[in-house]
């Protein structure tokens, strides 16, 4: 039996997590639960700021709890983090805090076989206005704003003889902001769907009919897409898949009044071993060309991933979903086929995360906040990560390019309708004894509002001292520099924290 073993770097857990990749796999829990709380205390210099320049002090406690479900009726994830807050020292800081960060998605099998629900519900803090927004110890509520989703579809399922299977799904999606005046929107949408019997033949066809209204809060009026479309696939071996499909589409996103537009578009898949996963789609929709493209391999110690995407940035249950998407969230999704049991890879990823010193609510994905209409995006998301016995590495570079397509509806302008960031970081960790290790991370984001050219440029370093102070409890000392040029805010930025983290 071969044996592939991932090493856990000891600043968080005592144990190695060993994985059997071939010959079986290991035993798995239906149910798993993993919780935390972390404390952390920080002295921090702020200047070279117009105002609000001196030393703060800084108390955090962050509660944390996994929950996954294998199995059953009930299969998913959720994924918890809190983080209450009291700053003193610099005028226009000081006060208490509390954020939340959630992401829940559930799948719920109803009527034995045919009827399931899918559910999400997510958290997140995203940026009001991305250019000059500070980033750190520095970044206030005011620069924030919490927006709260929850979605739910049911749907049934089933064959029709041996000829097609059918699918009929409805879907809601409901967000809400801090300020309700830009960020609140409800999404419903409906699909029916006739395919061919998935049975692995050769040649499949797809026939599909959808419709979805979007209402931002700040618009008079909802604005409607239906779309038909016929699909055609062709799987020449086990290895590819090819797709061809063209379509109608309804829609008046563009402009006032609604127009029909042609749909058409190409597919590839290429699954050359059950490691690595290659996927490429482009079609022509009602605002320009759309595609997405994904590279994914995982090897004993590392993972690689690249995706490209250019889509509108309604999160849909009909089509790929545009949430931003934590460091945690990456990870953890990433190491779900290598380590199955949920309490395992919480344990490995957050030992990961803790070996290269980033926090595991750094966004990796997504966090621009837009949502006063519907914008195009696009999206390149490239993550490297390397777990050795005794080096952690890891390296990400992120671009997001986002574009207002809805102008003709009256919504009020985002001040992230037409910015352009790029993001590039990486971190690398080193144990120097069986409980303590060592690590250093960098990052740089570069932010250009292309309507009004302002511009931001944020560095940052940080290096620390990880330390397992007992089975269960992890002690860490970091210190992180960074600075900040923008056209409106500018600042130096030096701290130093001691934390404790103890996992239940």
């Amino acid at each position: 039996m071969a044996l592939a073993t991932l090493v856990v770097p000891p600043l968080a857990h005592a144990q190695p997590v060993s994985i059997e990749e071939q010959g079986g796999a290991p035993a798995t829990r239906a149910f798993g639960i993993s919780a935390g709380v972390t404390l952390d205390s920080t002295v921090l210099n702020v200047s070279d700021r117009p105002t609000g320049n001196g030393t703060e002090y800084f108390v955090r406690a962050s509660p944390s709890l996994t929950m996954a479900h294998r199995g059953g009726r009930v299969q998913g994830a959720l994924i918890y983090n809190g983080a209450a807050s009291w700053r003193r020292g610099i005028d226009d800081r000081q006060g208490t805090e509390y954020l939340n960060s959630l992401s829940a998605n559930y799948l719920v099998e109803v009527i034995d076989g045919i009827g399931f629900v899918d559910a999400r519900a997510s958290i997140t803090q995203q940026t009001v206005a991305v250019v000059d927004a500070p980033v750190g110890f520095v970044e206030t509520s005011a620069y924030r704003n919490e927006v709260r989703s929850l979605a739910l579809s049911p749907y049934v399922r089933g064959p029709l003889g041996t000829v097609a299977e059918y699918e009929l799904r409805a879907g809601a999606t409901l967000t809400r902001g801090s300020n309700d005046a830009v960020s609140s929107s409800d999404i419903y949408e409906g699909l029916f769907a006739l395919r061919s019997p998935r049975s692995g033949a050769s040649f499949g066809w797809a026939l599909t009919g959808a419709r979805q209204r979007v209402q931002f809060l700040s618009s008079s009026a909802p604005t409607i897409t239906d779309r038909v479309n016929a699909e055609v696939s062709f799987r020449p071996d086990i290895d590819w898949r090819f797709t061809v499909n063209g379509g109608l589409e309804r829609s008046d996103v563009v402009g006032a009044l609604r127009q029909e537009y042609e749909n058409y578009g190409v597919g590839v898949q290429w699954t050359p071993s059950p490691r690595t996963t290659v996927t490429a789609q482009g079609e022509e929709r009602y605002f320009g060309k759309a595609y997405r493209a994904t590279v994914a391999h995982r090897h004993v110690r590392s993972t690689f991933s690249f995706a490209s995407s250019r889509d509108v940035n309604v999160s849909s249950w009909l089509g790929p979903s545009q949430a931003p998407v934590t460091l945690y969230e990456l990870y953890f999704n990433q190491y779900a086929s290598l380590i199955p049991d949920p309490v395992q890879r919480d344990q490995f990823v957050l030992a990961l995360i803790a070996a290269t010193g980033r926090n595991r609510n750094d966004l990796v994905s997504g966090g621009l906040f837009g949502n006063s209409g519907i914008s195009l995006e696009r999206r390149d998301d490239l993550i490297w990560t390397w777990a050795g016995p005794r080096l952690t590495l890891n390296a990400s570079a992120h671009a997001f390019d986002t574009e207002r397509v809805d102008a003709g509806s009256g919504n009020p302008a985002s001040r992230n309708d037409s910015v352009r960031q790029r993001r590039y970081s990486a971190g690398a960790g080193w144990r120097l004894t069986a409980l303590t290790t060592v690590n250093l991370s960098g990052s740089r984001t570069m932010t250009k509002d292309v309507a009004t050219f302002e511009r931001s440029d944020q560095k940052a370093i940080a290096a620390g001292l990880t330390s397992q102070l007992g089975a269960r409890v992890t002690g860490t000392l970091s210190a992180r520099y960074s600075v900040l040029n923008g056209a409106i805010e500018s600042y130096r930025e030096s701290a130093l924290t001691g934390s404790i983290s103890l996992r239940f």
